[in-house]
């Protein structure tokens, strides 16, 4: 069966990790103490027969001769266990001296041309080794012990027997310990994905208002502030969608209901269909199509940088080059134009759609400047920022509508209002612009009694022969 709760896996995943720690410590722990535990026990077995030739050698500078361990077996056996170096228990002595015997039963005495003098004789399937027993530099005899054979009594089985059962009951501790910390720790990880699964699905089903809250400075804690900033967004978003179709239905509303009653008093007879009649329903249909065209307009512009084809651009050729197509239109408004661009400012951007910046603002400056007016545009750099005036003369717009200027379907109750033909779409399709280039667009008082807008757009450098 799988496993497919990330709780269950991640407590799998810890308990193994430390398990399999925790073994890898123990195995090492004891293989190492066993090595150095035969290596004590060899230094020490090495001490005793340097101790027993050392014996040898005084018991044969004081006798001159190896008779007496030819005919006294006992003497050889006493030597043997007179030689140990650490002391044992007060056990039975029989049993002490028997249990001692043992690990010297292949020992031997051997004289100087090597002929065994007491001990047994060497099996041909042991190695042994020959330590000679010196008297004033000269060698009167040999001491014959097993090759790498280490001391070895009950005492050391017996040590050796409770620290293996340490190292079981330290495995034992480890494993309750795992088990233990794994489940809580598997808990704590997984708890905040489980809130946040549990979120996600609520924004899946349109509950944009709930929030979550994990008080973390981790990446899930980094993770539930971007959910909750995402769950804002698409709050925000449905509230702005569904105020926008209200503010299109009200709009829409109007021209629709002039057509209308237009149509039904030609319809009854209340009004003819003359040329005067035909020219208002005329203007009444290219009101609804600049209206739609303007909303198509801005969902172009809301699709996001999908829709924006970057590459280096000339903004100051750009300008100019708007600007010559607008001069009939200034001078037809009876408008002077002053204009001040610094040549060679480069920026990276979509070409049409600051175009389309461009174009939306110079309209709405014709469009709401008086008669005799000025229009003034400038374009200069400051800060790695392409800066772009334009300001025109009176009428202004109070300073208190200056932020709402750039929002859907606004229009202030002043001079510049609807009558003048705008539909309160141009300025927010070109915050759009200006905000896919990573730019800022703000409305202030201009110098000339009107308004200013300032746009300011990332410039590059770009170096041409």
């Amino acid at each position: 069966m799988a496993i497919k709760s990330i709780r269950t896996k991640t407590f799998l995943l810890l308990l193994s990790m430390t398990l399999s720690m925790a073994l890898l410590l123990v195995l090492a722990v004891s293989l190492g103490f066993d090595r150095g535990f035969s290596r004590y026990k060899q230094s020490l077995y090495d001490d005793i027969n340097q101790n027993m030739v050392a014996q040898l050698s005084d018991y044969y500078q004081q006798n001159g001769h190896w008779q007496a361990f030819k005919t006294d077996r006992v003497l050889w056996q006493d030597l043997l266990i007179s030689s140990l170096i650490e002391k044992t228990d007060h056990t039975d002595e029989n049993h002490r001296h028997q249990r001692r015997w043992k690990m010297f039963k292949y020992h031997a005495l051997l004289t100087a041309d090597k002929i065994l003098v007491t001990g047994r004789q060497a099996p041909t399937h042991k190695p042994f080794n020959l330590l000679a027993i010196e008297v004033k530099g000269q060698t009167v005899g040999y001491l014959r012990i097993p090759d790498r054979q280490a001391i070895n009594n009950h005492l050391d089985k017996k040590f050796n027997q409770n620290m293996q059962k340490w190292f079981l009951l330290l495995f034992g501790v480890a494993l309750l310990f795992t088990l233990l910390l794994s489940w809580p720790i598997s808990i704590y990880f997984t708890r905040p994905i489980r809130e946040l699964n549990n979120h996600v699905k609520k924004l899946s089903q349109g509950q944009y208002g709930h929030r979550i809250n994990i008080n973390r400075g981790d990446e899930l804690g980094r993770l539930s502030d971007n959910i909750n900033h995402l769950s804002q967004t698409l709050q925000a978003n449905t509230e702005n969608q569904r105020t926008f179709f209200t503010d299109v239905s009200h709009e829409l509303r109007t021209p629709v209901a002039v057509l209308q009653a237009q149509i039904e008093a030609l319809q009854d007879g209340i009004q003819e269909a003359d040329e005067k009649q035909l020219n208002q329903l005329h203007q009444q249909v290219m009101t609804l199509s600049l209206l739609i065209n303007d909303i198509q307009d801005l969902a172009g512009t809301e699709l996001g940088a999908m829709q924006y084809k970057m590459q280096d651009i000339n903004l100051s050729q750009l300008l100019t080059d708007l600007i010559s197509v607008f001069s009939s239109k200034i001078n037809k408004a009876e408008l002077t134009l002053q204009i001040t661009v610094k040549e060679q400012v480069f920026i990276s951007g979509d070409a049409l759609r600051l175009q389309q910046l461009l174009t939306n603002l110079i309209n709405n400056t014709l469009r709401y400047t008086d008669t005799g007016g000025v229009i003034k545009v400038s374009l200069k750099t400051d800060k790695q920022q392409a800066i772009i005036n334009i300001e025109d003369s009176a009428p202004g717009v109070d300073s208190q509508y200056h932020e709402q200027l750039f929002e859907r379907l606004f229009r202030p109750d002043t001079a510049r209002n609807k009558s003048l033909g705008g539909f309160g779409i141009g300025l927010a399709i070109a915050k759009n612009i200006v905000k896919a280039h990573q730019g800022t667009i703000h409305a202030s008082d201009s110098s000339l009694g009107g308004l200013k807008i300032t746009v300011s757009l990332p410039a590059i450098n770009k170096y041409h022969e």
